[in-house]
């Protein structure tokens, strides 16, 4: 009889140890989880709060079903002001973009041609820019997702109310070190690649 009492006392006593090592398990696992969250989550807006304004060298590669184009370029962002300049690349060498506000100029430096279009509110869709990126990042209605890597932080959108199918999802890839992005990657509604920019150089501004 003692005994049997005895062993009861013990299996309550591991019960009891048990439940309350879950407990204390169970909430440090939620709350970490939450730190790491929380950490990952500001860390993604500092990224994003740091590519507003900025200058850059890069190489584009813009893919279709038939062809494959490359070129080098360059950009500028600054405020509501948009840059885009074909520095080298077949028959679009000197094309230069220029979105301010809602006006649109697009002109040739190597023929001296200027177009000036008014009213232009595509600056948010041009996925050239990446502010656009941002912006479809932070837009509630589409779906993003990011990966950390050893060397890298990963990026990625799905757009959700995007009628361009050749524009659905983009990717951006920043160095893990200097959060700095290395490449920006736009894909269509099957997943295929479209556009590839490549940064060689990047300098972030402030307004």
């Amino acid at each position: 009889m003692i005994k049997a009492i005895k062993l009861k006392k013990i299996v309550i006593f591991v019960i009891l140890f048990l439940i309350i090592f879950a407990i204390f398990y169970y909430k440090n696992f939620l709350f970490g989880n939450n730190i790491s969250k929380n950490r990952s989550a500001n860390q993604i807006e500092d990224i994003l709060n740091s590519l507003e304004n900025y200058y850059a060298e890069a190489d584009v590669t813009v893919s279709s079903n038939k062809t494959q184009n490359r070129y080098e370029v360059k950009q500028e962002v600054k405020g509501k002001y948009c840059m885009q300049e074909v520095i080298s690349g077949a028959s679009i060498e000197g094309v230069k973009i220029e979105i301010n506000e809602n006006q649109l100029k697009v002109s040739n430096t190597k023929l001296n041609l200027e177009k000036v279009y008014e009213d232009y509110e595509n600056l948010l869709d041009n996925a050239m820019f990446l502010n656009s990126f941002i912006a479809n990042y932070r837009d509630e209605n589409n779906e993003v997702r990011s990966e950390e890597k050893e060397n890298e932080i990963i990026l990625e959108v799905k757009l959700k109310n995007h009628q361009n199918t050749y524009i659905k999802y983009k990717k951006l890839s920043v160095d893990k070190s200097t959060l700095m992005p290395t490449k920006l990657e736009v894909q269509d509604d099957t997943k295929k690649e479209t556009i590839c920019i490549l940064y060689n150089n990047i300098e972030l501004k402030k307004l």
